[in-house]
């Protein structure tokens, strides 16, 4: 969809002009003092007011003279619908709704009035902004759509906001720590969603970051689309979703409408695409004027950290150790030359303390040869900017960090005051001229340092990626019936895929199980076979180390015995005869189906370890044998997986390889998969494979 007939329209008629401190006066009063020469692209229509501010109002829309490209409607929802005719008619492409009351009610009378709003925006083919939103703000082409008062910009900022809440944008605005190119509120978003807002942030060439708050998600297809077009384009999207706690996933329902998907599915969904997630607004915020501000991004986690005392450069430190931020050692020629140029007293080492006996030529001269160091991506400083700065000398060696940035910048630089408190507007200002943002103190400042190097990391394994996710072809509205497959029914599903299994028969029979543990070759384990009965050893279904006939025989009855007392009216297939597999590192491989994101692809450590350590990774579907790998590797316990005192290293390829496996098993089944487990997979050495020792599928249906 074109947004381009909505978000930068010519001509623009506010509908329901008004001077009342209402969402139309403020829509209103903004646009007229903010507009500046687009004046004459504004039309004032009002039933009531012959004047507005000033301005002639017409009564009608049909009054206009010419066309218009946007009808911004700031009356009742009873009005809406007639208003759009009206506006359709004079050749509007695009329209906001500020109105509310519509399926944010969850009322069947409001779910139908929005339904029917949808299929006349349609019909008229208008791109819909809303209903129930605040508008928006174009600061590029100076265009104000928008319902409430808000801190003025005299130009355009390099960040793009939308935002599912109009007073979260009111929030962010209310900040003077950055500027923007767009402000969205996107409100229900029934005809024009988060999705295409998002993309066309991504692709406008006025906003370098991509900021977002994000309720729920309405076509998981095309956001994973927008993430793939914004990782492709090196754009940086910056997302706040809501619905991390239960509490927080309802309120998201009841303020838009939308159901939040399990939060640990859209981290897994974020981590797929580079998407930087945020905890909270002042994170955002901050995350964002980093990006806009920085000349070039950080390469990589090798920092420097350069102080003018010893008690801020040792709180640095330890601050940035706290958060995973690396400190390497200059190389021994950048070291020799900062001998050169500090006082004697003073050490060349990162992190450094310029000492009392440095000035700003010295900081300007320090930051110089620090950053020709190869071994050093970023410099970050502690000086303290605050409103009336007392101490003099913090000038001096601010002008020297400024002289430093007036270069040619091929490194980043950072401030990160210790305290946080005002900031003297004039010190911030020269600093963002030349490329320097000051963030937060430590806690916050250098947790989005590490948010910046981990998103550029992203940036250089992206190619290794998968950028798309399995979606289904129907989405189930109610909880589907669902059926448990017996292990040898989802075992002969893994094989289908090339899953590895070991040797197994089912035995209706006691001389059947007899004969399949001759065939196989003893040890075997035996196992009941029932889609009835999922948790086995619980049901005391399961007997491992059988080593001849008459154990079998024992085992068999015993068996068939403890599944009728566990589940009377379980249909027991029989038993499973298995071949006794080698020990090896019991791994779990997993799937669960998230409704919207869909396959989730879970690996960890298996067995008993499941619980106890619930050490997991996560991932979406579908994944290659390098996303396999690293999901492996991503784990506390991937040490296992590399050889562990005197241990050999594990066959980490063949467990990537199963991984691999069942994201094309889960591709395959999407529509019909609710669940499956493969607990435990038995990890042999290097270059001897894994096993499925055990499975369990639910289906919707059997395939």
């Amino acid at each position: 969809m074109d947004l381009n007939r909505l978000l930068r329209p010519k001509k623009i008629a506010i509908v329901g002009a008004t001077e009342k401190e209402t969402m139309a006066g403020f829509a209103s009063r903004m646009f007229i003092e903010q507009c500046g020469k687009r004046r004459e692209d504004l039309y004032l229509v009002s039933l009531k007011n012959e004047t507005v501010f000033g301005i002639p109002c017409y009564h009608t829309l049909s009054e206009l003279p010419g066309t218009i490209d946007l009808a911004v409607l700031c009356t009742p929802k009873q009005t809406v619908a007639g208003l759009l005719e009206e506006a359709a008619q004079k050749g509007a492409k695009g329209a906001v709704v500020f109105a509310s009351g519509y399926g944010e009610t969850g009322k069947e009378e409001d779910k139908k009035l929005e339904e029917e709003l949808i299929a006349q925006c349609r019909r008229l083919d208008l791109a819909l902004m809303g209903p129930n939103c605040a508008g928006f703000l174009n600061f590029v082409d100076r265009v104000f759509a928008f319902g409430f008062l808000f801190h003025a910009r005299e130009s355009a900022g390099r960040v793009g906001l939308v935002s599912q809440s109009g007073q979260v944008c009111m929030a962010l605005m209310e900040s003077e720590k950055t500027s923007f190119s767009y402000v969205i509120s996107a409100g229900n978003c029934k005809i024009v969603n988060i999705e295409d807002y998002l993309e066309f942030l991504v692709d406008d060439e006025d906003t370098r970051v991509v900021a977002a708050y994000v309720e729920g998600i309405q076509n998981p297809e095309k956001f994973a689309a927008v993430l793939k077009k914004a990782a492709e384009k090196k754009k940086p999207v910056v997302v706040l979703k809501a619905g991390r706690s239960e509490k927080g996933s309802r309120a998201a329902a009841s303020h838009t409408g939308n159901l939040s998907g399990s939060d640990k599915n859209v981290d897994a969904f974020f981590r797929k695409f580079g998407v930087i997630r945020v905890d909270d607004l002042e994170e955002l915020l901050s995350v964002c004027t980093a990006i806009a501000t920085l000349p070039v991004l950080p390469r990589s986690n090798k920092l420097a950290f350069v102080n003018i005392s010893g008690g801020e450069t040792t709180i640095s430190a330890d601050a940035g150790y706290l958060h995973g931020l690396k400190l390497p050692d200059f190389s021994p020629e950048t070291a020799e030359k900062l001998r050169e140029v500090l006082p004697a007293f003073a050490t060349a080492q990162n992190p450094m303390d310029l000492t009392g006996g440095s000035n700003g030529d010295t900081f300007e001269r320090v930051a110089d040869i620090v950053l020709e160091d190869p071994g050093i991506e970023m410099l970050i400083t502690s000086l303290q900017i605050t409103k009336k700065i007392s101490d003099i000398t913090i000038y001096d060696f601010l002008n020297g960090l400024i002289r430093h940035c007036e270069k040619e910048q091929k490194k980043p630089v950072a401030v990160v005051p210790l305290i946080e408190s005002s900031r003297e507007e004039e010190v911030l200002e020269r600093l963002r001229a030349v490329g320097v943002p000051i963030l937060p103190p430590p806690h916050y400042g250098y947790r989005v340092i590490k948010k910046l190097l981990d998103y550029t990391d992203y940036l250089e394994t992206m190619e290794n990626r998968t950028l798309s996710i399995v979606t289904k072809t129907e989405v189930c509205g109610k909880e589907p019936v669902k059926t448990a497959l017996s292990e040898h029914e989802s075992k002969l599903l893994f094989q289908k895929f090339g899953i590895p299994c070991p040797p197994e028969e089912i035995a209706e029979t006691e001389e059947e199980a007899v004969q399949a543990a001759a065939v196989i070759g003893y040890p075997v384990v035996l196992k009941i076979e029932s889609g009835d009965i999922l948790h086995k050893s619980e049901a005391g279904g399961v007997i491992v180390g059988i080593a001849c006939e008459e154990e079998v025989r024992t085992a068999y009855r015993k068996i068939l015995e403890n599944g009728r007392k566990y589940n009377p009216q379980a249909l027991i297939h029989g038993v499973l005869v298995q071949k006794m597999l080698e020990p090896g590192l019991e791994a779990i491989v997993g799937v669960t189906c998230d409704p919207q994101l869909g396959p989730m692809i879970l690996t960890g450590l298996g067995g008993i370890f499941t619980e106890v350590f619930q050490d997991a990774a996560l991932y979406p579907a579908p994944l290659n044998q390098w996303e396999a790998r690293e999901m492996i590797l991503s784990l506390k316990g991937s040490k296992l997986f590399r050889g562990y005192r005197g241990k050999p290293p594990l066959d980490t390829e063949a467990l990537a390889r199963v991984l691999v496996q069942v994201s094309n098993l889960a591709a395959e089944y999407k529509d019909t998969l609710v669940e499956m487990d493969i607990n435990p997979v038995f990890v042999y050495p290097e270059k001897e494979g894994v096993s499925a020792a055990d499975g369990l599928v639910v289906l919707r249906g059997k395939p």
